[in-house]
């Protein structure tokens, strides 16, 4: 409803770009937010990130049970290149 006020704001638009602090977003872009801040995600790597964010949880849980059995952190975060080869040998026998 183009021109409708509500609490002292003023719709103007729908489904149009607009900049963000400092950020473009596009329609159809995902914002997700908490209390740390907010990131946008371009809708054409929505898949591409959910992707890499999905492998990036299950690093980070097999590190935390690595610091809950009593392995150092000291090259498990961030991972070390003999941390990587642990936790894709550890991904392949789950397969």
């Amino acid at each position: 409803m183009p021109g409708h006020r509500g609490a002292g704001l003023t719709f103007v638009g729908w489904q149009e770009p607009v900049g963000c602090g400092g950020v473009a977003v596009f329609p159809n872009d995902v914002v997700a937010a908490d209390a740390d801040g907010a990131i946008v995600i371009p809708a054409a790597l929505l898949a591409e990130v959910i992707a890499e964010a999905v492998e990036q949880e299950r690093m980070e849980a097999w590190i935390l049970a690595e610091v809950a059995a009593g392995v150092p952190l000291s090259g498990l975060y961030p991972p070390n290149e003999e941390t990587k080869a642990r936790y894709a040998a550890w991904v392949r026998g789950r397969g």
